[in-house]
């Protein structure tokens, strides 16, 4: 179980860098617009991203817990 919970952090790790990233994109993306509306969308979209980023790093420092491993500053 211990190693399947090891891939499951790995797992997470990608996630939670994806999701990090798709927020920047859609910030990004807001920058470059002129319209009201769809800055607001991108916005709305980054945030959302951010929301999933946090529930993926709840479960990664459960995980580590349960493992007994260190959770470093960034992990949560």
């Amino acid at each position: 179980m211990e190693h399947i919970e090891r891939k499951l952090l790995d797992v997470l790790e990608e996630a939670i860098r994806l999701e990090r990233e798709a927020a920047d994109r859609y910030r990004h993306a807001k920058e470059l617009s002129s319209l009201g509306e769809i800055k607001e969308m991108f916005e709305r979209l980054a945030q959302e991203e951010e929301v999933h980023e946090q529930i993926l790093k709840e479960r990664y420092a459960q995980i580590k817990k349960r493992l007994g491993l260190k959770i470093m500053k960034d992990d949560g």
